[in-house]
């Protein structure tokens, strides 16, 4: 603002030298011109005021502005830790998935597997039964063994081996035979 004092004074300065000491009889101007000059520093002050404003606003625009970009680049930090963490929780969900899905399949290939040998076991039972059967050595039987067992057939109630119908040759025989039924089956209680 001094500085735009000088100056004014500088220039009006030969101004009133040049008018001197005499009176001028137009002081009107000279006065307008002093004025003027007045004016005009107060005008220059004025905007010395108002460039000091809007340089000090301009500062606090600039460090509200670093004070913003600031914020902004923390909460870009902030997201970015949290993307890594929410893709670290979806690399583990899946690799969760996964192993959930390979036991699964193991598991129903292990109960299929399982389920078919118990099918294989049930179906080889029988043959093994029968391999048992027809690896027992079987002695054969002496004759007084096979003339016994023929003799219990033949005059128990229900034979096994020989029916007696085909041992009777008419009808006369049979009511002979069965005249004798109470004595064979005195014999067959008797051998048993």
């Amino acid at each position: 603002m001094e500085n735009l004092t000088k100056k004014l004074l500088i220039l009006i300065g030969p101004l009133l030298l040049m008018t001197g000491c005499q009176e001028h009889p137009d002081q009107r101007i000279t006065q307008m011109a002093l004025q003027q000059a007045r004016d005009q520093a107060e005008q220059s002050r004025q905007m010395l005021e108002l460039q000091e404003e809007v340089a000090t606003g301009a500062r606090q625009l600039v460090t509200a502005d670093a004070q913003s970009r600031q914020e902004i680049v923390a909460m870009q930090h902030e997201i970015q830790i949290e993307r890594s963490n929410m893709d670290q929780r979806w690399d583990q969900l899946e690799q969760e998935r996964k192993s959930l899905a390979s036991q699964r399949f193991f598991d129903s290939a292990i109960a299929e597997a399982i389920s078919r040998l118990g099918m294989i076991l049930i179906c080889l039972l029988p043959l093994v039964v029968c391999w048992q059967l027809l690896r027992q050595t079987v002695e054969p039987a002496t004759e007084n063994e096979v003339a016994e067992l023929l003799l219990d057939d033949l005059v128990s109630s229900s034979p096994l081996i020989i029916h007696p119908k085909s041992l009777m040759p008419e009808n006369t025989e049979n009511q002979e035979l069965s005249s004798d039924a109470p004595a064979q089956n005195k014999l067959g209680t008797l051998n048993s």
